[in-house]
């Protein structure tokens, strides 16, 4: 049976196709998949930590206050070895020094003149000492006269006693107060234990801290 060529030509072209993607069907493997065993995430090397170096911190050493003296002991007003000391008169400040091993109180005199008044015995002198800026002229009555041993020279030496008045810190006292000439001491002023007696105790480590 004859077919005319023009409906012959659809149909040879579909069984040339079919053929055709079937042998490429048969004549093709399906690829194996590669499998990348080692397709982990490559680790990363973490950074690393810069290196914090310690602060040190200066030392610091504990503050010390300095150790206050005790201002009485037994009631007894403690004194240092050197003390300030109003005296009256000539109702001044002096420096003085605090001599347990004397036994009266001593002031500074030069220019001393002994002279009467009304029927007494009155004594003029001056305390001139380096210290001082300006000699300062005293009368005072006599009190009486004593005789001073000095440590260091065998001959006893006679001074003239007068009544004065004395301030160490809190205490006043009315005492007997030879004139001496103590131009080469350093202080004008010598305290001794007629006006220490039961009244103060002597820290010679101290000065300047009677209250």
């Amino acid at each position: 049976m004859k077919y005319p060529l023009h409906k012959l030509a659809p149909t040879s072209l579909q069984i040339a196709f079919t053929l055709a993607f079937l042998l490429s069907a048969c004549s093709l493997t399906p690829a194996e998949k590669q499998v990348n065993r080692d397709n982990c995430p490559t680790p990363v090397k973490p950074t690393a930590c810069p290196t914090v170096q310690p602060r040190v911190c200066p030392t610091i050493k504990p503050h010390r206050c300095p150790v206050s003296p005790a201002a009485k002991i037994a009631d007894k007003l403690v004194i240092g070895e050197v003390e300030n000391v109003y005296v009256d008169p000539p109702e001044q400040i002096f420096m003085a020094r605090i001599d347990t091993g004397a036994a009266g109180t001593s002031i500074h005199a030069s220019n001393i003149i002994a002279f009467e008044r009304d029927g007494r015995d009155w004594v003029r002198f001056q305390i001139d000492h380096p210290s001082i800026d300006t000699p300062i002229a005293i009368e005072r009555p006599l009190a009486r006269t004593v005789r001073i041993k000095q440590a260091n020279n065998k001959k006893t030496e006679r001074r003239l006693v007068v009544k004065m008045t004395i301030t160490l810190g809190s205490m006043t006292e009315q005492i007997d107060v030879s004139l001496s000439e103590r131009a080469t001491m350093t202080y004008p002023v010598l305290i001794g234990r007629n006006f220490l007696r039961n009244l103060a105790v002597v820290d010679v480590s101290q000065r300047l801290i009677a209250k």
